[in-house]
């Protein structure tokens, strides 16, 4: 395990479970000229606020989550994909099945989500104990053009 020149951890594709996509029907469905940005969350058991936060597919089954504290899009000229913490998709002709390795000082943790699409809008299910459970969407936004996206370190 190494960190990049933004103290963001990037491991090997051995230590995910899943395979970088390879289905290009995908790419029918998402946009990789655009980010998908966390709009609401409906929380069930659960206390707590939303955090701004959104994710950035690229090509080759990549992705990346960044978080405002991280990257602004409303201030930045630079959408720079070191400054995210790093992640693999895979479509299943159905779902699009997201995992995150997240790693602190602490510990590490490789997150799996799973989105189901409806129109230009990603929604995924996260079930915890004691039947608590989070909603959240996230809606395409597309990147302005004054806005240099570079590609990903892993």
């Amino acid at each position: 395990m190494r960190h990049n020149d933004f103290g963001f951890y990037r491991v090997g594709l051995s230590k995910f479970t899943i395979r970088p996509n390879t289905n290009n029907e995908v790419y029918s469905i998402i946009d990789t000229n655009s980010v998908y940005i966390l709009y609401k969350e409906e929380m069930t058991n659960v206390t707590g606020s939303m955090i701004s936060k959104y994710c950035k597919f690229y090509n080759h089954g990549r992705i990346a989550e960044f978080y405002d504290r991280n990257v602004n899009l409303k201030i930045d000229t630079i959408l720079e994909a070191r400054k995210g913490y790093m992640g693999y998709y895979n479509y299943d002709g159905e779902n699009i099945i997201v995992q995150f390795y997240n790693s602190n000082a602490n510990s590490s943790e490789l997150n799996t989500v799973k989105f189901s699409v409806e129109n230009d809008t990603l929604i995924s299910l996260y079930r915890g104990i004691e039947n608590s459970q989070i909603k959240s969407f996230f809606i395409k936004k597309r990147i302005p053009k004054n806005i240099r996206v570079t590609k990903p370190d892993w």
